[in-house]
């Protein structure tokens, strides 16, 4: 009973609640720790979870820490996202991707502690770099881990670990890419209220096109700088991989070249693609030109994809913050088109007309769902 009231008062000192989802949380990571020395006690930190409704907790037990992720799942049957993160996490590690080591999983809790990798993310670390050289040193050994995670993760990867479907298909495009991107940010954000039918056409056959690449690598699907740690000099480590599934490589590149969260010039972007493509070559994993053939049609995808979450995420889920990064997520999607004029979507790019042209001045939103 002691050991229960110590870890309910040191929950309480995080500010972690003690609802039905959290109690006995406590106890289970203290039981975990080992035991403490006469008066030690574990010192909850909550974290912030970005756009996610995972929450997070730093655990620190004297000078070491771990982070304790708490996503109650009820009852729910078949590989859920936590079994994803578990099973996926673990195979990354083997296969020698640098991800965090996970410790212990509470499946029916929802709960699973695990490596800390610090606060400090590529986003924050490119906003400070002062040169393109800087910055470049900053991707190069992120393309590195991408390479082992799209090529030696293959050995052994189970479709039964993934969440939400085993590959990155034609299906998974139109209800979760191009479909978001219409939904949520088009008719949610935007408020527009158009003939979606020449859209939706035209999303079909960009999505049938895009089909075609070869999706026989693992990837990871969010592979933006917010989810890239880097807890020491030399040093990084890939977060939020419950997503992975087959699909093709394409698309984890567009999600770093094209990243809203940080203000890479053009030159830049051409750089990590091409140090990219370099890396590929080498490999002998897949021809650069094969590569390059479906790039422009992922990416486009990719940039619908954002533009849809960031939509969502401000204004169904209320988390505005997240509005911020829409201009940016226009400007770069605008970008795209230019640089592939090939690229078979006239409603999308007439679509795109109709918004104001200028990425500073913000992008026009519904009464209640306004940039900040």
């Amino acid at each position: 009973m002691r050991a229960v009231k110590r870890a309910k008062q040191e929950l309480g000192r995080g500010g972690i609640s003690l609802s039905p989802e959290t109690q006995g949380l406590g106890l289970w990571v203290a039981k975990r720790c080992g035991p403490l020395s006469e008066g030690a006690t574990l010192q909850w930190e909550p974290l912030m979870a970005d756009g996610s409704d995972r929450r997070f907790f730093r655990v620190r037990r004297g000078r070491c820490t771990f982070v304790v992720l708490v996503n109650p799942v009820g009852t729910r049957k078949g590989t859920g996202e936590n079994d994803a993160y578990w099973s996926i996490g673990r195979h990354l590690a083997e296969r020698g991707v640098p991800v965090p080591a996970l410790y212990h999983y509470h499946r029916r809790r929802g709960w699973i502690m695990l490596e800390d990798l610090g606060t400090v993310n590529l986003q924050t670390a490119v906003g400070a770099a002062s040169s393109r050289e800087g910055v470049m040193g900053l991707y190069e050994p992120v393309l590195d881990a991408l390479l082992t995670l799209q090529i030696r993760a293959r050995e052994g990867f189970q479709e039964t670990w993934c969440y939400q479907g085993p590959k990155y298909d034609r299906r998974l495009m139109l209800e979760r890419e191009s479909g978001y991107f219409l939904q949520a940010f088009v008719k949610g954000y935007l408020g527009w209220r158009g003939d979606e039918a020449p859209l939706m056409d035209e999303f079909q056959r960009l999505a049938e096109s895009a089909s075609e690449a070869r999706n026989d690598f693992v990837i990871h699907r969010d592979l933006q700088s917010r989810n890239i740690l880097l807890p020491a000099p030399g040093r990084l480590g890939l977060i939020d991989f419950q997503g992975a599934r087959w699909g093709p490589p394409q698309y984890d590149v567009a999600s770093l070249v094209l990243d809203p969260y940080v203000d890479l010039t053009q030159e830049t972007r051409r750089q990590i693609l091409a140090s990219y493509l370099e890396r590929l070559r080498s490999s002998r994993a897949m021809d650069p030109e094969a590569f390059m053939d479906h790039y422009p049609v992922i990416a486009l995808h990719r940039c619908l994809q954002v533009l849809g979450a960031f939509a969502f995420l401000g204004c169904a889920k209320r988390k505005t913050s997240f509005l911020r990064w829409i201009p940016r997520g226009l400007s770069q999607l605008r970008s795209l088109l230019g640089a592939y004029p090939e690229l078979p979507c006239p409603a999308l790019r007439g679509l795109l007309e109709l918004l104001d042209p200028s990425p500073s001045q913000g992008t026009p939103a519904p009464p209640g769902c306004s940039p900040p």
